[in-house]
């Protein structure tokens, strides 16, 4: 993931700081992390399910959500809240790296 920022100065008075996140190699990983397993069930050599990987979430944007103190961000890390969780997925669709419902 790249970040860059662009500084504009309005009318000599305003500043604007734009961040932009390129998200391309994350949405590329997810993607073929969908591929390979579907509906992101992990199997181990005898075909018995282990887990399930939903989400590949960037430690950089965990933390900037975490010194944010986003609210979906602290009830999903800190308590496991499951409504939080889908909420972030709406927010950063990208994260997400497995087929069907969660």
């Amino acid at each position: 993931m790249s970040v860059y920022q662009e500084f504009e100065n309005k009318d000599g008075e305003e500043f604007k700081l734009i961040n932009h996140l390129n998200t391309d190699d994350i949405e590329r990983l997810n993607w073929q992390t969908a591929q390979e397993s579907g509906k992101g069930f992990i199997r181990d050599d005898n075909g018995n399910v282990s887990g399930r990987l939903v989400a590949n979430i960037p430690a950089e944007e965990a933390a900037m959500l975490e010194q944010a103190k986003d609210l979906d961000w602290l009830a999903f890390s800190r308590n496991q809240d499951r409504a939080a969780f889908r909420r972030l997925l709406k927010r950063f669709p990208y994260w997400q790296c497995c087929e069907g419902n969660i």
